[in-house]
This record gives structure tokens, sequence and C-alpha cells, in this order.
């Protein structure tokens, strides 16, 4: 099986490709394998960005980091448009700290104090293994070489969960765990809204 497709690779000369859009900076391979089927695989990155959100007397300061490695096949359906299937392999996560800064908060369905350096913490994270489903254009097996643009429209399907819990001496002695509960329920709610990691991106590819 190996001889059989490394002689039917031999056959169609590769990409390299570097892009960029959702989900980030993104560099790959793409070998077709026939006229019709391609095989890649890519790393993406999103860094790590810095927020800022309020939200029920709490002053989130959220980092957003979202890593991922993907591997596709891709089957050409019409030219160079083409269907795209494959799995993805995510750390892609959000870490919100919120702060009561020496005021009052709202946990759940009650109000507390919160000391300085007190408050409730949350973190949403994808699953690490997503499926994923897509549409593109370009890199095509009968496509000439040198350098081409090819783009993808396309969804990492999964859902975060969300886990949270209260910082502090004075919070953590005062706090009723239902409220804690209440309060991760409503983002919970929030988080459902999310299907998955999109993808939308624009590549320069060039082919050997």
């Amino acid at each position: 099986m190996a001889a059989a497709l490394l002689a039917a690779t031999s056959a169609f000369a590769g990409d390299v490709y570097v892009g960029a859009g959702l989900p980030g900076l993104q560099l790959g391979y793409a070998q077709p394998v026939s006229d019709s089927v391609s095989l890649r695989a890519d790393f993406s990155t999103l860094g790590r960005l810095d927020r800022t959100r309020a939200e029920d007397n709490l002053n989130y300061d959220a980092r957003i980091k979202a890593d991922r490695l993907g591997l596709f096949a891709d089957w050409f359906f019409a030219g160079s448009w083409r269907a795209v299937g494959g799995l993805t392999f995510t750390n892609a996560r959000a870490d919100l700290r919120g702060s009561g800064n020496g005021g009052n908060i709202t946990i759940g369905s009650r109000t507390y104090t919160a000391g300085p350096n007190e408050g409730f913490d949350v973190v949403a994270k994808f699953p690490r293994t997503m499926p994923y489903l897509g549409i593109g254009y370009g890199r095509h097996a009968q496509a000439q070489k040198g350098w081409s643009l090819a783009f993808d429209l396309g969804l990492s399907i999964g859902k975060p969960r969300v886990s949270g819990a209260v910082r502090g001496p004075l919070l953590s002695q005062v706090v009723d765990p239902a409220d804690v509960e209440r309060e991760l329920a409503d983002i919970r709610d929030d988080a459902d809204r999310i299907k998955g990691i999109p993808q939308l991106s624009l590549a320069v590819n060039y082919r050997f």
C-alpha cells in the first residue's frame, strides 16, 4: 500500500502554502494523490489575545489562545472547487479572571463583598480533537507549477466546555456553591451557541 501511494503521489507535484485569517496565521503542505483528491496538513495559530469585559460588577481580564494542527482530504468536484473533510487537533481556550476590585460582586443570584484580590475565574476550552467540514478553492492536482491563491471556508465542530470557581479566602468561605453553578449556567448558555471554531482563510501556494 505504501508503494502504491508513493507511486500515485510521484505523478503529482505538491504545494507549500502560507495563509492568514481565521483561525490565525497558517503554514501547510498539500499533496495530490489523484486527479480529484489531495491530502493536506497545516498548522495555524492565533497567538495570544488579551481582552477585557465587565459583567455583574465583575471586571474580566480575558486571555484567548488558539493553536491548531489540521489533517484534511480535498475532493475536487467542479474544477478547482473542493469539498473538505478532516480532523483538527486544537489547543483553544479562553481564561477569564474576574475581579471585584474590593467592591460588591454578583455571583449567581446574590451579591457578595469581595476583597481587593478576590473574584471569580472562568475557563472555556474547546475539545482537543474536532471533526472539520468545509469548502475551498485552489490547489488542484492539474494546476501549473508556480504561485497561486487558495481560500477555505469551514468549521471545526465542537462546543467549548466551561468551568469556574471563586478566588480568595473571603469569597471561598461565604459564596454559596449553588450561586457558582448558577453563574456558570449563564455562561454555558452563551457558550452553547458556539458550534465550533470557524475557518475563513486566504493562502498563497507554491507548487514545485
